[in-house]
């Protein structure tokens, strides 16, 4: 296994698979764990289902993976990937299921080729200064690079503008499928990711790292407002219940003996598809007319 390439193979004991939308189609979303991952923790992976049309079972696989993004800080920014836990992986192919899981790298691994910016970022190691980095191209897709001289917690404006993308993500709930895992509890992953986007746009720093070409994408031109459409002809009056009265002008009740309405104003019944109205005793009774009524 060559941990320095593009892509290296690993084990990864997948926990759990769900299906959901992704930018490309369904995916399936599976919570597993690699050799590196924290004891408490799970990995998210996403896979497209034009790629894994079969749904990927539960258990212990030799998969091959590639980088993908740098996670999050729960504090906000991003981990400087010097470490395997720091990164967010792609699944380029499950190879077959494996009897255990590999015992490296582990937590503690370093990515090759880091050696030096990890003894930078430990604990002795106080953090760049400066202004705004100049954007570099990157697999990180539309995040901050975390290894430029630009201290993000130290520019007075993080907090507010914080506050206003959590708070811009909150009324996604209902719009975004994935801010809400399939138990309906908050995708926290998910969340972290449009709070950072939002964040890129509020900042108006040049802290974003563009995915095509290094090249701030240009805004579309409005388009122009359409006309109103027709009014909607008037709603046809609803039809009557299925078991109503025409004579009465009531509907009928459902009894065991069938449906009927006790007549208003008087101690007798009218049934359903039956001519006249009955007393209790199921005797004829004549109903009084009009006139008879007003006398």
């Amino acid at each position: 296994m060559s941990t320095g390439s593009a892509t290296f193979e690993t084990t990864a004991n997948i926990i759990s698979v769900n299906p959901t939308d992704g930018n490309n189609g369904p995916q399936w979303w599976l919570k597993c764990k690699f050799p590196w991952t924290k004891e408490t923790y799970e990995d998210s992976v996403y896979l497209d289902q034009s790629a894994f049309k079969d749904e990927p079972s539960r258990g212990i696989y030799r998969v091959e993976v590639a980088f993908r993004s740098l996670k999050n800080k729960q504090d906000g920014g991003k981990h400087s990937g010097t470490h395997y836990w720091m990164n967010n992986y792609s699944f380029i192919k499950i190879v077959e299921q494996s009897g255990q899981m590999n015992t490296m790298p582990n937590n503690s691994s370093i990515w090759p080729g880091k050696e030096d910016e990890a003894a930078r970022n430990s604990d002795s190691f106080t953090g760049n200064t400066g202004g705004a980095p100049t954007p570099t191209a990157s697999s990180n897709g539309g995040h901050y690079d975390p290894a430029a001289p630009y201290d993000l917690l130290r520019d007075p404006n993080y907090g507010r503008i914080r506050g206003q993308c959590t708070n811009a993500v909150i009324a996604m709930i209902g719009h975004v499928p994935e801010l809400l895992d399939s138990q309906g509890n908050p995708n926290w992953d998910m969340w972290t990711f449009y709070r950072d986007e939002f964040y890129n746009k509020f900042a108006n720093v040049d802290i974003t790292v563009y995915a095509d070409g290094n090249e701030e994408p240009v805004a579309e031109p409005e388009a122009e407002e359409p006309a109103a459409p027709p009014a909607a002809p008037p709603a046809a009056p609803p039809a009557p219940p299925e078991h109503y009265c025409e004579v009465h002008g009531v509907g009928y009740n459902k009894y065991s003996t069938g449906y009927q309405h006790k007549v208003a104003g008087m101690e007798a019944w009218c049934h359903k598809d039956v001519d006249g109205i009955y007393d209790e005793q199921g005797n004829p009774v004549t109903e009084p007319t009009m006139s008879e009524e007003l006398s």
